[in-house]
């Protein structure tokens, strides 16, 4: 089974080499151009989960290259790779539609997750039409499945409310928030989805708000910003948690008056957009932890919709599971149609603690190396080890109040979780972060918070 394909689009040879064999060892199966119109024609006649192009090339730039590609298939991402730095290129490209955007020379471990997470995304919008074009709710057939979308019916009739999707990674928010603009007065508008801790600082306050010619360096000419994209739509702030502590006053502001002030500039812009937010963490714990506002916090859960973990309903485990084992044996023509009961108490059993995600990946792998007509428990390859032993924490001294204890005791805890992790992979920071599944920059602000001593990523 390939990671996915990939198309990677350059005018130097030795790069292509370079790219292909990076993304070969990691199991893609890797396509090549020299330049955007034979890129385009590779778009059109064979089907890829990622685009990687440089953004210079003599035969067609990687921008013109992202446009076409987004007017042949919207939903194949798009990473454009660049010499030059510039924060005006990369938020054009944002707004354009990219999926990300990176500076050469390149962390190959930075660029590896980031075309990792874009298949992942293109398997995601893939599995949501083969769901919808079967039948069946994209969300499950439990009472719980069902009571989210009686309350996503309910709260995409009015325009202005905001709504927050609280769930652990993997539960589907993302799908949560499409359907929400799908049955709302404004489906026929854009849908515009950011994902917060992804978004260097430096640039995450233009690609909200846009800015004006001459705000910093670079910026030879006025940008809109996502919010101005999102008019008369829905834009998704995915994992708003990560929104930076001195940029909630603005977009606590731009919420109330519903208008956004560029960068460097003076005048408002009113806008039209549908706000659906999401979070992997709790918001309460974050107001309390003091890195999100609690105004803001009010502001953007006028409606909180709860995606419960997928151990929480385990009517869905084997209703998703056959669901993913039909796409997969439909793709790799495997002669698969079902698993023995074994197979699926063992799933049902499972934690899942990826959810759908993880879900998904294990079936696919099990009609990989499944033999016969159904699939048995060992081609599962579930962790059915016992839950470790609960580890005790230091909360502080016991005259403290209860909050305070337990402030102290998850911060010491999440401390010895990132030193763990940093040494297990010897200071890889990159690898450290795909393991804890948060983002890179999330995982820098984490240890400067904590005083963790920096540690350079290997090779």
């Amino acid at each position: 089974m390939t990671a996915g394909r990939i198309l990677v689009v350059d005018d130097e040879p030795d790069l292509r080499w370079v790219l292909s064999d990076l993304f070969a060892r990691a199991g893609f199966e890797v396509a090549t151009a020299a330049d955007g119109r034979a890129a385009l024609a590779e778009v059109v006649a064979r089907d890829f989960d990622v685009v990687l192009s440089d953004v210079r090339m003599a035969g067609g730039d990687g921008v013109q290259l992202l446009q076409d590609v987004r007017a042949h298939d919207p939903d194949l991402p798009v990473i454009l790779l660049s010499a030059v730095e510039q924060i005006e290129t990369a938020v054009g490209a944002m707004k354009l539609g990219a999926y990300d955007y990176l500076a050469k020379p390149f962390d190959r471990h930075r660029l590896l997750g980031a075309v990792q997470r874009a298949a992942e995304k293109r398997r995601l919008a893939r599995e949501v039409h083969e769901l919808r074009r079967r039948g069946g709710s994209d969300l499950g057939t439990s009472a719980a499945a069902r009571e989210i979308d009686r309350k996503l019916t309910l709260v995409a009739g009015p325009a202005r409310l905001a709504v927050l999707l609280v769930g652990e990674s993997g539960v589907g928010k993302e799908i949560a928030a499409r359907e929400i603009h799908r049955r709302s007065a404004e489906a026929n508008g854009p849908f515009v989805a950011i994902d917060c801790g992804a978004i260097p600082e430096a640039l995450i306050e233009s690609t909200l708000f846009g800015h004006r010619r001459g705000a910093f360096t670079g910026a030879d000419r006025d940008q809109d910003g996502l919010f101005v994209a999102a008019d008369g739509g829905t834009l998704f702030l995915d994992e708003i948690g990560n929104l930076p502590l001195a940029l909630q006053p603005r977009l606590l502001r731009a919420l109330q008056e519903r208008a956004v002030v560029p960068v460097g500039g003076s005048t408002a812009q009113p806008f039209r957009a549908r706000l659906v937010c999401a979070t992997n963490a709790d918001p309460a714990e974050s107001v309390a932890r003091g890195t999100f506002r609690l105004d803001l916090f009010h502001r953007i859960a006028e409606m909180r919709i709860d995606l419960p973990p997928l151990r929480e309903r385990p009517e869905d485990i084997v209703y998703f599971a056959r669901r993913f084992l039909a796409e997969a044996a439909a793709e790799f023509g495997a002669a698969c149609r079902g698993f023995t009961p074994a197979a699926e108490r063992a799933l049902v059993q499972h934690p899942w603690p990826g959810n759908l995600r993880e879900l998904r990946n294990a079936v696919r792998r099990a009609v990989v190396v499944g033999h016969g007509d159904e699939i048995d428990v060992d081609a599962l390859y579930l962790d059915v080890r016992p839950a470790r032993a609960r580890v005790p924490v230091e909360g502080g001294a016991p005259d403290l109040p209860l909050a305070e204890r337990l402030r102290r005791a998850t911060d010491a805890l999440e401390a010895t979780i990132l030193a763990e992790t940093l040494a297990r992979f010897g200071g890889n920071k990159a690898a450290a972060a795909r393991a804890l599944r948060i983002d890179y920059t999330t995982l820098h602000r984490k240890l400067k918070r904590h005083g963790l001593p920096p540690m350079a990523d290997t090779p």
